[in-house]
């Protein structure tokens, strides 16, 4: 057995002291500096049956609650803050989604554009080529209707010139002819921002085709009607085999007070009467047929499904797919 005399266990208590004296040093030099960055996921995919769907984020838009909810916005920061959410200012994502059917490429909605609202958005083009793909891919352009985060991501900073060199245009007549009526700009808001939706409209009237909500755009891709929020604003039915999708527009955008109270008004409706009917109808449809919902300003990639749960629903997020 080994013995240790008092001089020995003298030297070793010596030896650790001046080891810890030097330890600080050691290890201020491992230490690494925080990144300050958050990681900047631009898209997303997964298969419907045959057809191979991509969400590509356009970035990010915020608004204060008064602008979302008018006279319910305390209301509606009371239960954002009690659901964990910022109440202030509310944020909303932009999930535009690339539907690619093996012989179309259909971007469903396009963005804010570069440099024309806020600086948290209009990444669209840079997320795209990160899935792989470039704008004179692109086939069709449907929109689900023509606000500025749908519509404007379609031309360049300056709204001259269109982005997107092969792309045919897909909207709802009725939406159209409102956005380009002469005296629009006495009938909706400011914030509606009328004279750069019909210049972005006026650059897309050559390859501009005009649909009744209802039609079958490309296969497995048809729209239905969910006027109110806009006069012909339309929801997208994508479907491949047995598996089936409901794509929202902007029928419901946010993940409390949408579901929980869908007969809110919500601040970018134009017609609230008939906004709130057909959020009610699409709301009762996605939670009848469990259908599998993709959300245009839902957190993304917003992907989930619709359950009833007392006088309103609950929106539950899909789980992210690994693997396409």
């Amino acid at each position: 057995m080994l013995t240790l005399d008092r001089r020995t266990l003298l030297r070793a208590g010596s030896a650790a002291v001046g080891a810890a004296a030097l330890a600080p040093t050691a290890l201020a030099l491992a230490r690494a500096p925080q990144a300050g960055k958050q990681a900047q996921p631009g898209f997303y995919r997964f298969k419907l049956g045959t057809i191979e769907i991509t969400v590509v984020s356009d970035g990010t838009l915020a608004f204060p609650a008064e602008t979302l909810w008018g006279d319910r916005a305390e209301d509606a920061r009371g239960l954002l803050t009690s659901t964990f959410q910022p109440s202030s200012p509310v944020g909303l994502q932009i999930n535009t989604i690339l539907v690619n059917t093996g012989d179309k490429l259909v971007l469903i909605d396009a963005g804010c554009g570069v440099d024309k609202f806020q600086n948290t958005n209009g990444r669209l083009l840079g997320n795209l080529a990160s899935a792989g793909y470039a704008p004179g891919d692109i086939d069709m352009i449907l929109f689900t209707h023509c606000h500025f985060d749908h519509l404007w991501g379609i031309s360049d900073g300056k709204n001259a010139s269109l982005l997107f060199p092969s792309a045919e245009f897909v909207a709802s007549e009725t939406e159209v002819a409102f956005w380009s009526a002469p005296d629009l700009v006495g009938k909706v808001s400011a914030k509606q921002q009328p004279l750069v939706t019909q210049a972005n409209l006026k650059l897309a009237s050559p390859r501009l085709r005009l649909i009744k909500a209802g039609a079958e755009v490309a296969p497995g891709v048809t729209t239905f009607d969910t006027a109110g929020h806009t006069p012909g604003h339309m929801s997208v039915h994508i479907s491949s085999g047995r598996e089936e999708m409901l794509l929202t527009g902007d029928v419901v955008v946010d993940t409390a007070i949408g579901f929980q109270h869908p007969e809110w008004a919500f601040g970018f409706d134009l017609d609230v009467p008939q906004a709130t009917k057909a959020r009610m109808a699409f709301l009762d449809r996605a939670a009848a047929d469990k259908t599998l919902v993709g959300s245009y300003h839902l957190p993304f990639p917003g992907f989930g499904h619709v359950v009833r749960e007392a006088s309103g629903y609950r929106w539950l997020p899909a789980d992210w797919q690994w693997t396409t």
